[in-house]
């Protein structure tokens, strides 16, 4: 009894603290994150301790707290601690438990113990692999996977669903193990080789998640092209109109020179007047100074106008940005892709609004679109119906960057987007 209270309390100290270093997007700080996984630890302990003293300790003893486990711990990392999409943090416990059941395989294929539980000998291979997995997670893997989780944007879903068939079959395996009398060469050379096989498709599941990752980036350098044309399209068009103003300046000199002779200053002053509003008309709306947001602004102003969308925008932003240009383009670009994508589902009038204002460092950016009334939410994120709504991620990974903050909200037909930005002074934008 005592040996195995002993094991159950090495566990539930690795599971706390792989636990608070899975949180690749938790919802809370630093701080309450490790004081609801050290609380969760203390609450399955003693529901262990209480399974353990009211009945007989046996294999299926074992096997419920076996089990008990992935439920318990899961249940709170899914629901409580991480703010990802339920598929991305099933995901990701369940690749842990996947571990967590080849370093139980592993103790007691070395020891021929239970489950690798039981003995002095376990206890210190039990804390040795955690240590060195640990190690290894933190120091080398953990950035490349945080960079890999968090730029996902579809196909999570599936992902899920084969590490928790692949979780299943190490259990399976496990159970196998414990039963098998006679753990002979034979046998361990066929559970090495299944726990071989389940390790490539680890690897092949994290490859194809990086590679659903450049997808994504390769449609984030397509609309950053696009914009760019857009913009050298308006320069030609500025061009344009300036070789034609040079051109046609000689003429209007005339017909102000002729008006002189005659002595019609009225005549001028119409003239001049018609000249002037002709050549506004022919002058586009500038929204700010900063070359790179007026083209952006000013590229989906005419895309939004030519869908019939009404589109209004204001821009306040001081000469010395404290946010690169390319972050502000991204997180607009992804706003007003969004919303036109959003007016265009709906029927009746249909219009976007977009705010940006800036104070001292502080950026607040806010987008308003018209929208269908069923848009569905997850961990207050909308939800298409094939996707986690396209730019979403990269807006928040670009909100992540500045430290700052991302809502988003539908009131009475109207989506709001709403982006607040922490600058820093020593940024040169230019």
């Amino acid at each position: 009894m005592t040996d195995a209270i002993i094991t159950n309390i090495i566990n539930n100290i690795f599971h706390v603290v792989w636990f608070y270093n899975l949180v690749l997007e938790p919802k809370y700080g630093k701080k309450k994150t490790f004081f609801i996984t050290v609380l969760t630890g203390l609450l399955f302990q003693g529901v262990i301790v209480a399974i353990f003293t009211g009945s007989s300790l046996s294999h299926y003893t074992f096997f419920l707290a076996y089990l008990l486990t992935a439920v318990f711990f899961e249940g709170v990392f899914v629901c409580v601690l991480s703010v990802s999409h339920p598929a991305k943090s099933a995901f990701l416990i369940s690749a842990y438990y996947c571990l967590w059941t080849f370093i139980y395989g592993v103790i007691s294929l070395l020891t021929g113990s239970f489950a690798g539980a039981g003995s002095a000998p376990v206890w210190i291979l039990r804390i040795f692999l955690n240590l060195i997995f640990l190690s290894l997670y933190v120091g080398f893997f953990k950035n490349r996977i945080i960079q890999i989780y968090r730029q996902m944007q579809s196909g999570y879903g599936m992902i899920a669903v084969i590490s928790g068939m692949t979780f299943v079959m190490m259990s399976v395996l496990l159970f196998y193990n414990e039963y098998k009398q006679e753990r002979d060469m034979e046998h361990i050379i066929m559970m090495a080789i299944s726990y071989g096989f389940l390790l490539i498709v680890y690897v092949l599941l994290f490859y194809f998640m990086a590679q659903a990752n450049h997808t994504h980036q390769l449609k984030q350098m397509c609309l950053h092209e696009k914009l760019l044309l857009e913009q050298i399209s308006s320069y030609e068009k500025i061009e344009q109109n300036a070789r034609q103003a040079r051109h046609d300046i000689r003429h209007h000199n005339l017909v102000v020179m002729e008006l002189a002779i005659q002595k019609d200053c009225e005549g001028i002053l119409e003239y001049l007047e018609e000249y002037e509003r002709v050549e506004a008309q022919k002058q586009e709306k500038r929204y700010c100074k900063n070359h790179a947001l007026n083209s952006l602004v000013s590229a989906y102003s005419k895309r939004a106008k030519q869908q019939g969308i009404a589109f209004y925008a204001e821009i306040h932003l001081e000469d010395a940005l404290t946010v690169l240009d390319v972050d502000l383009v991204s997180i607009l670009a992804n706003m007003m892709e969004n919303a036109v994508h959003g007016c265009m589902k709906t029927e009746g009038e249909r219009e976007i609004e977009v705010r940006v204002q800036q104070t001292n460092q502080m950026i607040l950016i806010l987008c308003k679109n018209s929208c269908i009334d069923d848009i569905l939410f997850c961990n207050g994120l909308p939800q298409a119906q094939d996707h986690e709504g396209t730019g979403v991620r990269s807006i928040l990974n670009t909100v992540e960057k500045y430290t700052g903050d991302a809502d988003f909200s539908v009131k009475e037909g109207i989506f709001i987007c709403r982006v607040l930005l922490n600058g820093n002074d020593s940024i040169e934008t230019r």
